[in-house]
């Protein structure tokens, strides 16, 4: 049962799990690099720094004997000195003489000696780091482990990390019969929960992929109105049951069904063989009702349905019976002249409920047949018959988003016993 989704529900889930883990892998791969990287001993450790030796002249050693060319480069000077002093000699001479003072003069050449400067000898300096830089270089560590502690832990799921996965799946959920809105919804769902959230593969990803899954099918399979099918068969009597589909969907069974679980709670019905049209149709709910021990209001064939129906009700009241279960010929949505027929029943009895009887494995012509039947009589619920048989489950999830109405039953096998009410969690735990 279910086995063509709940397949691809199982590859989705393993599809995100593995892309999921190989982001963990790469950030705690990179994550690492930096650790590495900081880890380096020219980053920590106290280092040396060489002072280059400025550039200097030539250092001057001072020796005994000096070189022949020096020794007559210092004889010059004096003997120019000597010159100087001898013309300033001169001149208060000719002063007193009455003549005109004359100064020859020569430049004195400036001549230094270069200053011997001491030796630097180019040795290395040991330079510690201050204080307040190893402060800094421990918060950066500080900041580097932390965020290799996060990635190591949790990454964050992004939009690129599932857009294929979801385009994917809902293809997946249109294959098992979901109908298109249906799909778009339940995909819309899962990536408002998946982007933004944090994993982690330490956790379990499978669980939490199918947890979102689920969750987005129960928000889908949510009804508009619920219906508590025995609460309210119990507050009114007789309680009127009009039962809806196209042939051969299993109407007459579900009712023979419907008329047993009713008896096992206590309670007493009476069929309306109002299927006036099917020949065979009589007998069988006799059948049903002979095992049972179930009252039949019958008129022959070829009789108005709705005169059927009425006079049922009228057996019900009389009888003291709970319910009224009323059985009425199969058609497809397109026979006009048929659906004017249970217009006119549904007019005169006034039902407390219309359910529509359909096979659960026929998928989306189901969801067509119902939804025309919807619009001409107005359905309150569904019966999905036939459902141990359906491989795909899609048909009860876009029967309920489409039309709004909850499945009250599904048929689950041929016995009486066979009716089960329906709960969404009977879809979702076959599939997730």
């Amino acid at each position: 049962m279910f086995d063509f989704l709940k397949k691809k529900v199982q590859a989705f889930t393993e599809k995100i799990k593995t892309a999921i883990e190989k982001k963990e892998d790469k950030a705690e791969e990179l994550a690492k690099k930096e650790e590495l990287i900081l880890e380096k001993p020219a980053e920590h450790k106290v280092f040396e720094e060489k002072i280059q030796e400025p550039e200097t002249t030539p250092k001057i050693e001072e020796t005994e004997e000096i070189p022949a060319k020096e020794e007559i480069g210092i004889n010059q000077i004096e003997a120019v000195q000597e010159k100087e002093e001898l013309i300033f000699e001169e001149i208060p001479k000719q002063k007193e003489a009455g003549k005109p003072a004359q100064i020859f003069r020569e430049k004195k050449p400036q001549i230094e000696q270069p200053e011997a400067k001491p030796k630097i000898e180019a040795k290395p300096k040991i330079l510690e780091v201050k204080e307040e830089d190893k402060h800094k270089l421990e918060a950066k560590k500080s900041l580097k482990t932390s965020l290799f502690g996060i990635f190591a832990k949790e990454i964050t799921i992004e939009e690129a990390d599932v857009k294929d996965f979801l385009f994917e799946f809902e293809l997946a959920l249109l294959e098992s019969d979901v109908e298109q809105d249906a799909a778009t919804a339940i995909v819309e769902n899962i990536h408002k929960e998946l982007v933004g959230r944090k994993a982690s593969k330490k956790e379990d990803l499978s669980g939490f992929l199918k947890q979102e899954i689920r969750n987005s099918l129960k928000k889908v399979m949510h009804a508009e109105k619920e219906i508590d099918f025995w609460e309210m068969a119990r507050q009114k009597k007789p309680f009127k049951i009009m039962f809806l589909g196209p042939n051969g969907a299993g109407k007459t069974t579900s009712i023979a069904k419907m008329a047993f679980a009713f008896k096992q709670k206590g309670k007493k019905a009476v069929f309306a063989s109002a299927d006036t049209f099917r020949a065979g149709s009589i007998e069988q709910i006799e059948a049903h009702a002979e095992r049972l021990g179930v009252r039949v209001v019958k008129h022959k064939y070829g009789a108005d349905p709705a005169a059927v129906a009425f006079d049922a009700v009228k057996a019900a009241e009389a009888d003291n019976a709970d319910v009224v279960l009323i059985d009425t010929a199969g058609r497809q949505e397109t026979n006009k002249n048929l659906m004017q027929e249970l217009k006119k029943i549904v007019r005169v009895i006034q039902p407390d409920l219309k359910i529509y009887v359909g096979e659960a494995y026929t998928g989306q012509a189901l969801l067509q047949q119902a939804t025309e039947f919807d619009k001409e009589i107005g359905i309150d619920g569904f019966i999905l018959t036939k459902i141990d048989t359906d491989a795909k489950g899609g048909t009860a999830i876009s029967l309920i988003y489409k039309l709004k109405k909850p499945i009250l039953f599904i048929g689950t096998g041929q016995e009486y016993t066979d009716l089960q009410e329906f709960k969404p969690e009977f879809i979702i735990d076959r599939i997730v």
